[in-house]
């Protein structure tokens, strides 16, 4: 199954998004978990604001326990983060 997580970044943690964002990308491209696509979500003046990651998985608490490892979690530089099993009906999974 195909999982997303949607998380939004906190303003208040610019100092832990940038101390933590090679810790968190290190955690992304570990391979722990199959990452579909990932990437940064932008506001309308280009900034960053929360990122997208969808990942096939075997149930969404393969995703559940991915994500509270990464360090954006663990450091609270995301305000909320909200993981959904996501059914692509429209694209190709390449």
């Amino acid at each position: 199954m195909l999982a997303v997580r949607v998380a939004l970044s906190n303003p208040e943690k610019a100092a832990e998004r940038q101390s933590n964002l090679e810790d968190h990308k290190r955690h992304l491209r570990s391979g722990r978990l199959r990452i579909v696509q990932s990437g940064p979500i932008l506001n309308e003046h280009g900034e960053g604001s929360g990122g997208v990651v969808v990942a096939d998985v075997v149930s969404l608490e393969e995703m559940r326990r991915f994500s509270a490892e990464d360090p954006f979690v663990l450091h609270e530089v995301y305000s909320s983060v909200s993981i959904y099993e996501w059914r692509l009906t429209i694209g190709d999974r390449g």
